[in-house]
């Protein structure tokens, strides 16, 4: 998934060779990590071979995308939980930001295992298959949500160009702090950018109750309940969904209106010209991230 949609990304953006490649990511490779794992049992820990193991450690992604890029500059993993890829995301800024590069391919990444998803559900954080209802994903106002993966990367560039989807404004997290305090967060950061309200709010509800309350709490308080979009319905719960939600919004500002798949959900006539994402872990852990239109 890494190695394709990084493909995707540099053919998009016309970049051959990145200068930097840097991955958030929460897990890492746990199929390779499980495969380690259950032979270390297997054989009483003796002959093992190591390549399974070398291929589980949570830089391997980035690794092997500079291999097959022959990228020999700066390479960086971010292993955060919930803000692994805004970690990643925010390290990228502040090298263009520095003039050390001018451009960088940075993703977020993580998969889903039979092994992983059943500790997982066992754990409580999916809900049961038949409560996830087709077309309604946020139907169950009970506890947990539905597993997803998904690998998403973007190439970022100094200077605007023809290829340019959007501008990252601003990337912000917050650890041990409380809804209210990225609220108030949110609205600086509205504020310092000359934006009353963003033309469009992406929250990281998920069909958890107590997951989805604290998203409403944040978008009613922004005044953004009618301009409100909920991403995970789309790629379900994972630790790096946030940079699938900043290839959505991308794919919004670069034609700057609402698809239609998105009718009835919000207003799909109304320009769009900038979008911020939020995302939170159990209340302790929220990303705000604002993009514009180029």
């Amino acid at each position: 998934m890494g190695i394709v949609s990084s493909l995707l990304a540099s053919r998009e953006s016309a970049v051959e060779k990145p200068e930097a490649i840097i991955v958030g990511t929460a897990f890492g490779c746990l199929e390779d990590t499980y495969s380690f794992l259950s032979k270390l049992v297997q054989y009483k820990e003796d002959m093992l071979s190591p390549t399974a193991f070398i291929h589980s450690t949570h830089n391997t992604i980035a690794a092997q995308i500079a291999l097959l890029f022959q990228s020999r500059g700066y390479n960086s993993t971010y292993v955060h939980r919930a803000l692994s890829f805004e970690s990643a995301l925010n390290d990228a800024l502040m090298l263009i930001e520095e003039g050390s590069v001018e451009n960088v391919l940075v993703g977020g990444i993580d998969e889903i295992t039979d092994t992983g998803f059943n500790i997982m559900n066992r754990m409580g954080f999916y809900k049961a298959a038949d409560a996830i209802q087709e077309n309604n994903f946020y139907s169950n106002s009970g506890k947990g949500s539905a597993a997803g993966e998904g690998s998403a990367f973007f190439s970022l560039s100094v200077n605007q160009s023809s290829t340019s989807y959007a501008k990252i404004v601003a990337v912000e997290t917050l650890s041990f702090m409380s809804t209210e305090d990225a609220i108030a967060r949110a609205i600086s950061m509205l504020e310092t950018n000359g934006i009353q309200k963003p033309d469009l709010l992406i929250t990281g509800h998920n069909g958890d109750h107590s997951n989805d309350t604290l998203n409403d709490k944040f978008a009613g308080m922004l005044n953004c309940d009618d301009r409100k979009l909920k991403y995970k319905q789309w790629c379900g719960e994972y630790a790096t969904a946030t940079a699938f939600a900043t290839w959505m919004s991308a794919e919004i500002l670069k034609g700057k209106t609402i698809p239609d798949c998105f009718q009835g959900i919000v207003n799909s006539e109304t320009p769009v010209k900038n979008i911020m994402i939020y995302n939170q872990q159990d209340a302790l852990h929220h990303s705000l991230i604002l993009l514009q239109s180029c």
